[in-house]
C-alpha cells in the first residue's frame, strides 16, 4: 500500500513539474510575441498588424519607409535553435559583421552588412533553449541597434 501511495505522489510530481516546463515552452506564433501598438512606437511610424511572412514562427509589420520582422528559430535536422545561436555568433562570413551586445535574453549579438548605413540590421537572441532574431530597415546602423535592441527585450521577456 506504501509504495502505491509513493508512487502515485511521485506520479504527481512528475505531472506538475511537466506542468510547468510545458507553460514555459518555446513561443511558435510570432505576431504575438509584439503588438502593432509596440511596433509602431519602436519603429516611429505607424505600420500594418503583423502577418506571417512563411510560418507561424515569422512575422513583418510594414509602416512608411520602415518596417521590422520576428523570426523564432527552428529545429535544423539535428540542430537545436541554440546551435544556430552559436553558429550565428561565431560566423565569419565576408561582409558581415555579428557583433556582441549585453542585455538580452541570456546572450544576443548584432548582425549587419558592413560598411552599409542603412540597410536593416538584425539582433539575434538566445533565452533558454530558444532562439529568435528581430531584423529592423529604413534606419542608421546605430539607431536600428537601438531600436531592434528595444523590440528583443520586449520579445523575449514572452520566452
Amino acid at each position: 500500500m506504501r509504495s502505491i501511495a509513493s508512487a502515485a505522489v511521485l506520479t504527481g510530481v512528475i505531472l506538475i513539474a511537466h506542468a510547468g516546463l510545458s507553460s514555459a515552452a518555446t513561443p511558435t506564433v510570432a505576431c504575438e510575441l509584439l503588438t502593432q501598438a509596440r511596433v509602431s512606437a519602436a519603429l516611429g511610424v505607424p505600420v500594418d498588424a503583423g502577418k506571417p511572412i512563411a510560418r507561424p514562427g515569422t512575422c513583418q509589420w510594414f509602416g512608411k519607409g520602415r518596417f521590422a520582422t520576428l523570426t523564432i528559430t527552428l529545429l535544423k535536422g539535428d540542430k537545436t535553435p541554440v546551435d544556430s545561436f552559436n553558429a550565428g555568433k561565431t560566423s565569419k562570413m565576408p561582409g558581415v559583421t555579428a557583433e556582441p551586445v549585453s542585455g538580452v535574453g541570456d546572450d544576443a549579438y548584432y548582425v549587419y552588412f558592413t560598411g552599409t548605413t542603412r540597410a536593416g540590421v538584425g539582433i539575434v537572441v538566445k533565452k533558454g533553449t530558444s532562439s529568435f532574431e528581430i531584423r529592423v530597415y529604413g534606419f542608421p546602423l546605430d539607431e536600428g541597434k537601438t531600436v531592434g535592441k528595444s523590440l528583443a527585450q520586449d520579445a523575449a521577456s514572452k520566452f
